[in-house]
């Protein structure tokens, strides 16, 4: 072949792509946009090309130019331009074949190269050992695995060409690592953590991490588009202000998106990657919060709502799903959904946790970019469970090339669930028509309904059974909501898949316009409850009380009917669009496209359409516009789809242009949204996003006040963590000389006394003392005196508790062992050493006698003692350990014991912290015990209600 110049051969590449993009434009019936396609022209904003229609432009410029181009060019490249690059790059035979476009050969590199990834998925060796039953929360759940097998392989996480094992006690350890490190950074119990990752190890050990440090998770998609950073930012801002979020964790690669989120969100107080977090050496033993997670439900942000879901709601839900799928022990588990998504986090990935199943886990991005990889890896694992939505399903039936597919054995997938938008016939039918010859069994599917606000799933059908078609005359349903059934041979009848019972110990009834039950085959209102359910929405009372009666039960916005004991799901009572599992306001979108000059505001409707092409909804937008011309046009339906994008996060996949008063309305005025797509369907309907930088540059701009200000609150922290250093430094230099001149011990420990008290004065703590019952008071207050010769037992709440202790209890006293100063600064400890018990005279064995000597020694001459817990302050004081000494001795001695409750001292006086603020501490002392015998057993059962009653008063 004769060579010929760089300059030609890109022009040619050009050209040849630019007519590949028209020709798709034209086949979608975007006649109009076609017209205008340049280089520069944006995929999402002008064109309206979505993440499935640039998958069908990977396979045809693939076959096209025969070359294998990058996983990352159909969702991240924005423009024709940005393709042209790729293909001069990467492509070895896209510039130097000269055949027409319309000829498809695949060149000999692409027919050899195996569509499989090259990291081979091990077999599970055993079967997965028994659910934890009686598990309470996760944590308990995942302890319970990594104990019985730390070395069994949990997941096998697959990369473009290689792969990780992560096992059980690897995943328990390193989330360890990480829940070390948040409470190393102030992470507080039920503190809201959020965890902005990509499918990767990371966000395993995150999500854990953050359960295991007491926090609350909430996974947030990672930005994925640089051209659309600002969008991404103003939507993420508004659902962490609403979860109110004090850590985000986030990845290198969108550092510069966390450092924006960091000054936007005024709750949070730390941006860290799981790398930084894993650093921190301590361990912790926190109890985990009560709520696993929010999941903020998909779709429009404008007024987030955040689904609060229990350890009880997800446990229940994976032991329900376990229940409807039959779970056997030889299960695999497949998934590419995305794990910040209820279906990929819950039905995928903590089902299979639970049930100690392997999962093979692959990246969104690798399914869209080669759906064949998802059968590959169900293929290589012999997976036997895997969710999906709708479309991915149609996606392989459709767009997979066959020479992808050769060899694809699918016979082990026995629970194929269809489940997260709608259920189309025509789908169910092509996949299987196209996957039979592979081993797949249309028995294998199982249609499925749920919703966030039910964890995740909520009814199933039964397995091992073609699934159920019910065919209903479309215009009784339409007309009065009644679902008369047809024959099939009926051309309009309308078809909806029956998505089985719900799961034990949850209800379903539906319900008219008035709340009173529907007869069966009668649409109604789907109202749920049960034990997965939700208790409401994160910060939003409102919405909570609109979605759940006092009887408990939950309306889902869904409508449907009961046909044979089975749900039948036919729409959404609000109109709500579901576009690819995101769920979409009508309103939103008519307000965006009606601020369009123009179009008629007011004259918008936009809805969903069901699209058998795409096998899922298509989101369409009719607007009335006086335009004629063309180019006028052409204009208004390019802007209509960048302002619909602006608005909602996805551009129509149609804009429909129609003459004023085309619309139909009610009598007030409203838009008849369900009558428009009627009349569109029958065809009697008339018929600029800134480059990147730009974009970061704006949200700076418009975050430069809360960014000053961080910046003030962070030299004020540093200023006052300085000082409180330098204050830590100079008193205890000046009490240990004070000390090495006083007469004797007990002078000695009232120069610490006092020095504790100065040195909580100068810092500008604020820390009070107050009794937990009235009787008691004049005994406790600031400034008074506790009972002499008395024993406390106190939990810990923070790394100075022994000084602050010192400082606030006048009465002399002794720490009953050295090991109270652990954990403290080193200067601080050697100040407090004069406040341990001296040894008692004349006790060899061992020398200055035992910790109980020298305890009932101190008491019989008049101190007091402070028995402080073993365990490290982050433990709750529920779980706290305590020696049996001091409770020992106050039997011998005949003294009262009391219990003290130690509260919010965790950042009182951190000299070493940039969290050194000033910080509101109390300490609680409760009702004074009598020991009444020696007798091991009680003593022990004495401790425990001591132990009791400090955790009562933290509480």
């Amino acid at each position: 072949m004769a060579a010929t110049s760089p300059q030609v051969d890109i022009t040619a590449v050009e050209a040849r792509l630019l007519d590949i993009v028209r020709e798709l434009l034209r086949e979608l019936g975007s006649h109009e946009t076609a017209r205008h396609v340049s280089l520069d022209s944006s995929f999402e904003r002008d064109l309206g090309l979505g993440s499935l229609e640039r998958v069908e432009l990977l396979v045809r410029c693939e076959t096209r130019f025969n070359c294998r181009l990058p996983d990352e060019v159909a969702q991240q490249a924005e423009t024709p331009a940005e393709w042209v690059r790729v293909l001069l790059a990467g492509g070895e035979t896209a510039a130097a074949e000269s055949h027409p476009p319309s000829v498809e050969r695949a060149h000999p590199a692409v027919e050899r190269r195996s569509y499989r990834s090259r990291f081979q998925i091990q077999q599970p060796s055993r079967e997965a050992p028994n659910a934890p039953a009686d598990a309470t929360n996760w944590i308990e759940v995942l302890r319970r695995h990594a104990e019985v097998e730390p070395d069994r392989v949990h997941i096998h996480l697959l990369e473009e060409d290689s792969g990780e094992d992560i096992r059980y006690g690897q995943l328990l350890e390193r989330a360890s690592e990480v829940a070390a490190g948040l409470v190393a950074k102030g992470l507080r119990p039920n503190d809201t953590v959020a965890i902005m990752l990509p499918t990767c190890a990371d966000f395993f050990y995150a999500f854990f991490g953050v359960m295991l440090a007491g926090g609350i998770a909430v996974p947030i998609y990672p930005p994925a588009r640089p051209d659309k950073i600002e969008e991404y930012v103003r939507r993420q801002v508004l659902i962490l202000r609403n979860a109110e979020v004090r850590f985000l964790i986030s990845f290198d690669k969108v550092r510069t998106v966390s450092q924006i989120l960091r000054v936007s969100i005024p709750s949070l107080i730390e941006t860290s990657s799981v790398g930084s977090l894993r650093q921190a050496r301590a361990r912790v033993a926190v109890e985990p919060s009560s709520t696993a997670f929010i999941q903020y439900t998909s779709g429009s942000t404008g007024d987030p709502k955040g689904v609060v879901l229990s350890q009880a709601n997800v446990l229940a839900n994976a032991r329900g799903i376990g229940w409807a799928v039959k779970f056997r022990p030889t299960d695999v588990v497949v998934s590419w959904l995305p794990l910040y998504h209820d279906m990929g986090l819950i039905g995928s990935w903590l089902f299979s946790v639970y049930f100690g199943a392997p999962i093979t886990i692959l990246s969104p991005l690798a399914f869209l970019s080669r759906p064949e990889r998802w059968l590959w890896a169900l293929h290589d694992s012999r997976g036997t469970l895997c969710p999906a939505p709708n479309f991915a399903y149609e996606l392989c039936a459709r767009k997979i090339p066959e020479r992808a597919i050769e060899g694809l054995d699918l016979s082990a997938w026995r629970v194929a669930i269809n489940a997260g938008e709608a259920v189309l016939p025509e789908t169910l039918a092509r996949f299987e028509a196209r996957f039979a010859p592979h081993g797949f069994r249309a028995q294998s599917f199982v249609p499925c309904y749920g919703l966030a606000e039910s964890s995740v799933a909520l009814t199933f059908p039964p397995l091992d059974r073609r699934p159920v078609i019910d065919c209903i005359c479309r215009d009784e349903f339409e007309m009065e909501g009644k679902a008369q059934p047809t024959t099939p041979a009926d051309s309009a009848a309308l078809r909806f898949v029956a998505n089985g019972a719900p799961l034990p110990d949850h209800e379903i009834k539906l319900v008219n316009t008035e709340g009173q039950k529907v007869a069966e085959r009668v649409q109604g209102r789907i109202l749920f409850r049960g034990l997965s359910r939700t208790a409401g929405y994160f910060h939003n009372p409102a919405a909570t009380a609109a979605a759940i009666d006092r009887d408990g039960w939950m309306d889902s916005g869904d409508l449907g009917y009961w046909s044979n004991g089975e749900l039948f799901v036919t729409g959404r009572s609000k109109d709500m669009i579901i576009k690819a599992g995101h769920n979409i306001l009508p309103q939103e979108i008519e307000a965006a496209a009606g601020d369009v000059p123009g179009v008629r505001k007011g004259c918008v409707a936009a809805f969903g359409m069901r699209d058998a092409a795409s096998g899922t909804e298509r989101l369409v937008v009719v607007a009335e516009t006086r335009a004629t011309g063309r180019e006028e046009r052409g204009r208004v339906e390019i802007e209509v789809m960048r302002r619909v994008n602006a608005a909602v996060g996805t551009p129509p996949d149609k804009v429909v242009l129609v003459p004023p008063q085309t619309i139909p309305k009610t009598s007030s005025g409203k838009i008849r949204r369900n009558q428009t797509r009627l009349l569109l369907e029958s065809g009697k309907l008339a018929a600029g996003n800134q480059p990147p930088w730009v974009q970061v540059m704006r949200l700076w701009a418009g975050n430069l006040g809360s960014w000053l200000g961080l910046e003030a609150d962070r030299v004020g922290t540093w200023s006052s963590g300085a000082y409180a250093s330098a204050l830590l430094a100079s008193v205890t230099r000046a009490t240990r000389l004070l000390v090495s001149l006083a007469p004797g011990p007990d002078a000695a420990a009232a120069v610490v006394r006092v020095s504790a008290r100065a040195l909580l004065f100068l810092s500008g703590q604020r820390v009070t003392v107050g009794s937990y019952r009235a009787h008691i008071e004049a005994h406790v207050t600031y400034g008074g005196s506790p009972p002499p010769g008395a024993v406390f037992y106190a939990n810990r709440a923070g790394a100075l508790d022994p000084l602050i202790l010192a400082a606030m209890i006048r009465r002399p006293f002794f720490f009953a062992e050295a090991s109270a100063l652990a954990g403290m600064p080193p200067q601080a400890a050697a100040m407090l050493r004069p406040l341990l018990p001296p040894p008692v005279e004349g006790i060899s064995t061992p020398p200055g006698g035992t910790g109980r000597q020298r305890i009932l020694r101190a008491l019989e001459q008049g101190h007091s003692i402070v028995v402080l817990a073993d365990s490290p302050a982050s433990v709750p004081p529920r779980l706290s350990r305590f020696r049996l000494d001091g409770i020992h001795a106050a039997v011998s001695a005949g003294s009262d014991l009391y219990p003290i409750a130690i509260r919010g001292t965790s950042r009182v006086l951190r000299p070493n912290s940039p969290a050194a603020t000033r910080a509101e501490a109390r300490i609680l002392i409760g009702n004074p015990v009598q020991p009444a015998s020696d007798d091991q057993r009680e003593l022990v059962e004495l401790r425990e209600a001591v132990r009791d009653a400090i955790a009562e008063m933290c509480r």
